[in-house]
């Protein structure tokens, strides 16, 4: 089995102010993003990685990089592309609640009914698209590294529609378990036959 690090990257400026941060916007990590995932590093240092792979989106390249300066042996960061944040088209760089108390309806099914969310409305992309492109990585990365221990940092929404994709949740209920925190860890074995989940959003 190929076992997968997931980790979504530490806590943002944009984080930190309550607005949304998807695929098409950035912010640099605060000091207690930083300092969880330097924890996060001290804990991962002997692992012997044989990928790292990172979305393009430098909040979580900044997170990788940090988590592998702690590592004696680490192997070259990777961007895929495929791992960036879901790109949530007009809402994106904007106040979260401003969009609450503009399309109520529509944020709600954003957090609840990912089945129903009308990405098209907003220029944005759907769950449906999130999860096929996210997957395929997982897919491809198991069937030519079916040994390999591989680091992954990406996002909260990606990580959340992929993980719980893999765990066989209907797209309509994906989102009942919640996001991940920043700078956590989940750990999964995975083989085409079998997923075995040995840690869910571990804090440092």
């Amino acid at each position: 089995m190929t076992t997968f690090y997931f980790v979504r990257h530490g806590k943002t400026e944009n984080n930190a102010e309550g607005l949304f941060n998807g695929g098409t916007v950035d912010s640099p990590l605060i000091e207690s993003g930083v300092e969880a995932t330097k924890r996060m590093g001290k804990h991962l240092a002997n692992i012997q990685f044989d990928l790292a792979l990172t979305s393009p989106q430098m909040r979580a390249q900044t997170t990788a990089k940090i988590i592998l300066e702690e590592n004696p042996t680490p192997p070259e960061l990777t961007i895929i592309e495929d791992l960036r944040e879901m790109r949530l088209g007009d809402w994106d760089g904007k106040k979260i609640d401003q969009i609450t108390a503009a399309y109520p309806e529509d944020l709600k099914n954003y957090r609840t009914r990912p089945d129903l969310f009308d990405a098209e409305k907003f220029h944005a992309e759907s769950y449906e698209n999130l999860i096929a492109r996210s997957t395929k990585v997982i897919q491809d990365v198991a069937e030519t590294h079916p040994e390999a221990k591989i680091l992954v940092v990406s996002h909260g929404i990606l990580l959340m529609a992929l993980l719980n994709t893999l765990k066989g949740i209907p797209l309509a209920k994906i989102r009942e378990s919640g996001i991940v925190d920043n700078s956590s860890l989940t750990i999964l074995d995975y083989s085409k036959e079998k997923r075995i989940f040995k840690s869910w959003g571990q804090m440092f």
